[in-house]
C-alpha cells in the first residue's frame, strides 16, 4: 500500500506534494467540466493551493487549528481552496453549525455563510469574477489570485491527531485522511485517471476521489457532460460512482 507521510509543516497537502514524482510541472492534476474545461497542471495546482494558503496566513492571520468552512460544490476552484486549507494547518469544516468563530468561509455564488471571511468560488472555467456579489462577499479572483504563488509554512502545523475535518457526523484526523487516502490509492494504479461525474463530499467523497489520485501520482476528472466522451478523451483509467466499459470502478462517492 502506498504511504503517505505525515509533514506537520504541510499536513495533508505537504504529504500529497510529496508523492508526485513526476518532475514535470505542467503534467495535469485536476481537469473540470463544468460551464468549460479547466485543466490544472501540477504547478498551477500547487500555485492556487499555495495562494490559498498564503491569504488564510498572511492576510487574514489565521493560526493552526483554526476552522474554515469549505462549501464549494460546482466550481474548480473548490479543491485547490481546500488543498490551501490543509496546507496552512486549518480544520475543514462543511456547516457552521460544527464550529464558531469561522475564520473564513469558501462557498459557492448565491451561497452565504457566517465568518469573518466570506469568498465566493467562480463556476467560470478562467475563475473569472462574478459581478453583483453580496457586500460583505468576495470573489476568489479578489481575495486568492493577488496572493504570492509560493508558501512556507511558518509553523509546526497540525500533529496526525489533529482533526482535519469536523463534520456534523464527527471528525476526522490529519492521519486518518491520510491513511484512508492511501488505501483507497492502493487500489488505483500509479498515475492513474481517475473519473466522476458525482461533486466529491467531505470527507469520504474527497478522499476515495482527488485525493486518491493525488496519492497514486496521477490526475483526477470531474464531469457533468456525458462521461462516454470525456472517458475516451482524457484517457481515463478507471472511474468512481459510475460504470463504464472497459474501465475499473473503484468504490465509494466521487
Amino acid at each position: 500500500m502506498r504511504e503517505l507521510t505525515v509533514r506537520r509543516a504541510g499536513g495533508i497537502t505537504g504529504a500529497l506534494f510529496a508523492a508526485w514524482s513526476d518532475a514535470d510541472p505542467h503534467r495535469p492534476r485536476l481537469v473540470w467540466h463544468g460551464t468549460g474545461r479547466t485543466e490544472l497542471s501540477t504547478a498551477s495546482l500547487m500555485n492556487w493551493s499555495a495562494k490559498t494558503a498564503g491569504y488564510l496566513i498572511d492576510e487574514l492571520g489565521a493560526a493552526p487549528g483554526n476552522p474554515v468552512l469549505w462549501r464549494v460544490r460546482r466550481s474548480w476552484q473548490g479543491l485547490p481552496l481546500l488543498l490551501g486549507c490543509w496546507w496552512a494547518g486549518m480544520t475543514v469544516v462543511d456547516d457552521e453549525a460544527v464550529a464558531g468563530g469561522l475564520i473564513a468561509a469558501f462557498v459557492d455564488v448565491g451561497d452565504d455563510a457566517d465568518a469573518d471571511e466570506v469568498v465566493a468560488a467562480s463556476p467560470h472555467p478562467f475563475g473569472l469574477a462574478v459581478p453583483d456579489l453580496p457586500a460583505l462577499q468576495r470573489n476568489v479572483a479578489d481575495a486568492i489570485l493577488p496572493q504570492a504563488d509560493r508558501f512556507t509554512p511558518r509553523s509546526p502545523g497540525l500533529g496526525p491527531d489533529a482533526p482535519a475535518v469536523a463534520t456534523g457526523t464527527g471528525t476526522v484526523t490529519v492521519g486518518e485522511v491520510l491513511a484512508a487516502t492511501a488505501r483507497a490509492a492502493a487500489g488505483l494504479g500509479d498515475g492513474a485517471v481517475l473519473l466522476s461525474t458525482q461533486i466529491p463530499s467531505l470527507p469520504a467523497g474527497v478522499i476515495a476521489g482527488p485525493l486518491a489520485a493525488w496519492a497514486a501520482d496521477g490526475t483526477y476528472v470531474y464531469t457533468e457532460s456525458p462521461a462516454d466522451q470525456v472517458a475516451v478523451d482524457e484517457r481515463a483509467t478507471a472511474t468512481i460512482g459510475i460504470d463504464l466499459p472497459g474501465l475499473p470502478r473503484t468504490g465509494g462517492r466521487g
